[in-house]
């Protein structure tokens, strides 16, 4: 393992284990959705199927009927239920019911293709923003009408990867080539920029913190992105990561983000408290996964990617986590201990009554 000042033990509640499972075509999927009812959609890039993994039943099937040849990247879970496919190499806009099983497609005006967009989020209004990659323009989709639109977007190729929505209904889009952090305001359909990322397709996906914050996923570059979206400050920390590392990633339940590994074999982990970053145990081969999902359990299904034979999933345990917290409250203790008893501090008599009962209580504990 490897960080930036963390305590290695406050990672190893963390449990890697893969489902096997027997999937044909490299690159098959780019990411994931949980739908209501607990499983979990895999959205088809290079495959011709739409994947589905009940994580109760640890049982994956497929659904037939999508086009292959890198169709999708990013999928959008809708108020009714549905799922709508963002449309990459693909000329259409894949919508999928999980309730009947049906895909279908909703033309659009000319022929995208041309790896258009690269993810979908869904605004407080009911339409869904493409976010732009290969496109030059931000796409806007409403499911109640069927209608799409485009309004001008990025001049550079391979822009942005991967949207975030703020509490403020904005949403940020993640550098990837463009050297500017992009932001779509849909209640103005305006597209701005603010200057700071590398470019040279530096991350992957982002997370939004409890803070308010949003994390760049490190994909070629060797730094996890910050940006604060109150004083638009963009900032990094230092990370190293392989090339094309990592895809995507999931918020924890306890605020930690886990880095979902594509050419990393290990997981990145990033404690926004502490700005502490550490790789933990994980897969044992290179471009295994596209991006992950947090299941109401508090586990995260990892979605298969160039390696076809697995689904990884990551268990916390609560075994591994009591232990951590016991040692992290043994450090506690000898720290305040040693502060404590200073000879300077002993010396001037500082320790009141109660202070001594405390101490005596943790010689004892």
């Amino acid at each position: 393992m490897n960080g930036l000042g963390a305590d290695d033990s406050f990672y190893e509640d963390i449990v890697y284990t893969t489902k096997a499972v027997e999937i044909q075509r490299y690159n098959s999927y780019s990411s994931g959705v949980l739908l209501r009812d607990g499983r979990v959609v895999f959205v088809p890039h290079n495959a011709t199927t739409i994947g589905i993994f009940n994580p109760t039943t640890n049982e994956y099937s497929t659904i037939a009927g999508a086009p292959g040849s890198a169709a999708y990247k990013g999928g959008v879970l809708l108020p009714d239920g549905r799922v709508v496919f963002v449309p990459y190499n693909a000329t259409t806009i894949g919508i999928f019911n999980p309730k009947t099983n049906e895909y279908s497609t909703v033309p659009v005006p000319g022929a995208l293709g041309g790896y258009a967009y690269a993810g979908g989020v869904l605004l407080t209004d009911g339409r869904v923003v493409f976010v732009p990659y290969c496109a030059k323009t931000v796409g806007i989709f409403n499911p109640a009408t069927n209608a799409y639109h485009e309004i001008a977007g990025p001049p550079v190729g391979g822009a942005y990867a991967g949207g975030v929505l703020l509490p403020d209904g904005r949403v940020v889009f993640v550098p990837a080539n463009a050297t500017t952090i992009g932001i779509f305001n849909p209640a103005t359909n305006e597209y701005s920029t603010v200057a700071g990322p590398p470019g040279s397709f530096a991350y992957q996906g982002g997370v939004l913190l409890p803070d308010g914050r949003v994390i760049f996923v490190p994909y070629s570059a060797k730094t996890i992105g910050i940006f604060n979206p109150e004083t638009n400050a963009y900032s990094t920390i230092a990370c190293e990561c392989f090339y094309h590392g990592y895809y995507g990633g999931v918020l924890l339940p306890d605020s930690r983000v886990v880095f979902v590994p594509l050419n990393e074999r290990t997981l990145g982990i990033f404690n926004p408290t502490t700005n502490a970053y550490i790789i933990a145990s994980g897969c044992s081969v290179s471009y295994a996964s596209a991006g992950g999902v947090l299941l109401s359990d508090g586990r995260v299904v990892l979605v298969p990617s160039w390696n076809t034979t697995h689904i990884g999933i990551l268990t916390l345990s609560d075994e591994k986590a009591r232990a951590r917290a016991l040692r992290r409250t043994e450090a506690v203790k000898e720290e305040l201990i040693a502060a404590a008893w200073h000879p300077k501090r002993m010396s001037e008599w500082c320790l009141d009554d109660g202070e001594r009962r405390e101490l005596a209580e943790m010689w004892r504990c």
